[in-house]
């Protein structure tokens, strides 16, 4: 979870000057109790006082486990592709 639709963040940041338009938001769904209200397993990694165990326990748990971790908003998801350009473009790929 990094508070944004994190993809459009990056695109506004890396190739419309920093025109950050509609990609963050001032407060933010607590999804895992979003998931327990559909019936689903979740685990908060920000919580846990040992988020690898709680990591490994929801990895290994059978069926569906929504895992909730933060990052930070900042975080770059490479590789992607520019706006407009093709697969071949990519960047950080």
């Amino acid at each position: 979870n990094n508070s944004s639709l994190g993809l459009v963040f990056q695109q506004q940041t890396m190739f419309y000057g920093e025109r950050i338009y509609a990609s963050k938001f001032k407060g933010m769904p607590d999804f895992p109790r979003v998931a327990e209200g559909f019936g689903l397993a979740a685990v908060d990694l920000d919580g846990e006082s040992d988020p690898r165990a709680a990591l490994a326990a929801a990895l290994s748990a059978r069926g569906p486990v929504l895992i909730h971790a933060s990052i930070a908003t900042t975080e770059q998801v490479l590789p992607m592709v520019p706006p407009g350009a093709a697969n071949k473009d990519m960047i950080g790929g």
